[in-house]
């Protein structure tokens, strides 16, 4: 008999569409929570970081790319460049392309027309997760074509300029050289960057799956602009003889180098600045430090005796002495108990203050510099322009060594009278005594004549300008006719040019070596300008530290002094026997 079969409420059975519809439930659930997860991250993808997004994808497509300025020109007074950009090519490589079309006999045919062997370029282009590789820097616009003619797959070539200097080491060291990013590292070239340079411009550049450009997608965002020009009071004729006849004053009595600085004394414009060791700055990484060295205004050295002129100058416009006062000279002089050797053993005996300074006489100036003292002395030093630096333009420009006046005892201020006990830069001592030269006058020494914008716009001049008036008029043509005896019957006769007049000073100083003074480390100089009574150059020839048998100034930097004034001589068709009419400014 068939027994009905109930199931009461709460027995914890349930019915069979029950735990269906319990599955479908946590179902619905589920790919709710899933659905809902997605629209956030579609949320979070499509609108909280669309733009970054975008951006990325762009910029897998979308290069944007600065457009390097052309650098101005450095040029001399005649216009000429000195410096200047010249168009040049980086050939560039997408390995990853290369290696998925043997890249081997890609190497071999780069290898053909680029300076480096297969096997080195291979390694570079052989990199098949890498997508940049440069194969070789500024190469010529020859060149580049070469490497455009094999139309290889992921070889591309971008314009570039590279800097070079027609004339090699000409004035190396006043140009200086340019680095990495187009920045000026030295000389003209860094203290006159901020013309040179330029303003880069932008390019928004498409590029393909194998990274090579697509011109007709590109867009110029900004045009570069190019740097202005710099001018330079240099004369290139002057500035080769010059460089050339220092070489030889070094190898000649094998010196560690020198300097030479010609000035025009009545503007301060620098015609020459050469400095031995020197370095072509087309290729400046291999030069060695010393060769960088722009000695002139960076490498203060005691002067010696062509310091004389200030000291001179000084007492006459105090009216302490006159050229005809005497002197008891005896070789030496005691000063608070210390002797001081003059450079002549014995002296000269009674001599003239004019005969002083002709002879080079340490134990005058000795005497001069005690009469003028502490206060009086380094008040016209600093009118004469020092203790600070040259301003002729030129990064490195130093302010020389000096004690503080505070501290200058009888026995330091003698020495310092004829040129010891402290260390000035040879472009300062020119200056100063160019103002002998100049009427009194100091001129600022400057070695930029204009910054000149496109077309020849003069952006701003750099004219004469009067730095101070140290002394009278009057007193300065004593000084001038006292350096000229010096020249005719002193220590300078070694520096005469035949048929003209000259005016000089030479100058033997002890250098200082590991804080004492050396006897037998030099800096030998002759300071001197012509042609007389109309000079039209003041010149320097300094050589540091001369080996062997020859150190004095006048058997060292004289000689070099005489071909190098000889030469301006000719070059500016200058008479013998200058009269009113060969002057010139």
């Amino acid at each position: 008999m068939a027994r009905a079969v109930r199931h009461e409420a709460g027995s914890g059975t349930p019915p069979a569409g029950s735990g269906l519809r319990w599955r479908l439930g946590w179902t619905r659930f589920w790919w709710m929570v899933g659905f809902g997860l997605l629209g956030v991250q579609l949320v979070r993808i499509q609108v909280l970081q669309a733009p970054a997004l975008q951006a990325y994808a762009l910029g897998i497509h979308y290069q944007l790319r600065t457009l390097p300025a052309e650098r101005g020109k450095i040029l001399d007074r005649f216009g000429q460049p000195l410096a200047m950009d010249v168009p040049g090519y980086d050939v560039i490589a997408t390995p990853h392309v290369l290696a998925a079309d043997h890249p081997r006999r890609a190497a071999r045919a780069l290898a053909r027309v680029l300076p480096f062997p297969a096997a080195r370029i291979a390694a570079v282009i052989d990199r098949r997760n890498s997508w940049y590789a440069l194969l070789a820097r500024d190469v010529s616009p020859a060149t580049a074509r070469k490497v455009a003619a094999l139309n290889l797959p992921g070889v591309s070539l971008e314009a570039v300029s590279g800097r070079d200097y027609p004339d090699g080491s000409l004035a190396a060291q006043v140009l200086g050289f340019v680095g990495s990013g187009d920045r000026g590292l030295a000389g003209v070239e860094a203290a006159y960057n901020r013309w040179l340079a330029g303003t880069p411009g932008r390019e928004r550049v498409a590029v393909d799956a194998y990274g090579q450009t697509l011109p007709q997608w590109s867009r110029l965002l900004q045009a570069p602009r190019p740097g202005d020009s710099v001018e330079l009071t240099i004369d290139p004729a002057i500035q080769a003889v010059a460089q050339h006849w220092l070489d030889w004053g070094v190898k000649r009595v094998h010196a560690n180098g020198g300097t030479v600085i010609i000035l025009n004394p009545h503007t301060g414009a620098v015609l020459a600045l050469a400095n031995a060791p020197t370095f072509n700055p087309n290729r400046f990484w291999t030069a060695k430090p010393q060769d960088l060295v722009d000695q002139a205004v960076q490498d203060p050295v005691p002067p010696g005796s062509i310091f004389k002129p200030v000291t001179v100058s000084a007492a006459l416009n105090l009216g302490l002495v006159t050229p005809d006062t005497l002197f008891d000279t005896r070789g030496y002089k005691i000063v608070d108990g210390v002797r001081i050797d003059d450079w002549k053993p014995g002296g000269w005996g009674w001599i003239t203050l004019t005969r002083g300074l002709a002879y080079s006489s340490d134990q005058v100036f000795m005497d001069l510099a005690l009469k003028l003292g502490v206060a009086h002395f380094y008040r016209y030093v600093r009118r004469f322009g020092f203790f600070h630096p040259s301003g002729v333009g030129l990064p490195g420009d130093s302010n020389g060594v000096w004690l503080p006046a505070s501290q200058v005892n009888a026995v330091d201020l003698a020495t310092m009278g004829f040129g010891q006990g402290m260390a000035v830069t040879p472009m300062q001592v020119v200056a100063a005594v160019a103002t002998v030269v100049n009427h009194g006058v100091m001129m600022q020494p400057r070695i930029v004549r204009a910054i000149i914008g496109p077309g020849n716009r003069v952006v701003r001049r750099y004219g004469p300008r009067v730095e101070s008036r140290p002394v009278a008029a009057g007193v300065a043509a004593e000084v001038e006719g006292m350096m000229v005896k010096e020249a005719t019957y002193g220590t300078g006769v070694p520096a005469d040019l035949p048929g003209y007049i000259i005016g000089g000073k030479t100058g033997t100083a002890q250098q200082i070596v590991h804080g004492r003074t050396s006897n037998h480390v030099f800096v030998s100089s002759y300071l001197g300008f012509g042609p007389y009574p109309h000079p039209r150059f003041l010149m320097l020839v300094m050589i540091n530290h001369p080996r062997g048998a020859l150190f004095y100034g006048d058997q060292v930097a004289a000689p070099v002094w005489q071909k190098i004034g000889m030469f301006l001589m000719h070059y500016w068709h200058i008479a013998p026997y200058a009269g009113p009419h060969n002057g010139g400014g």
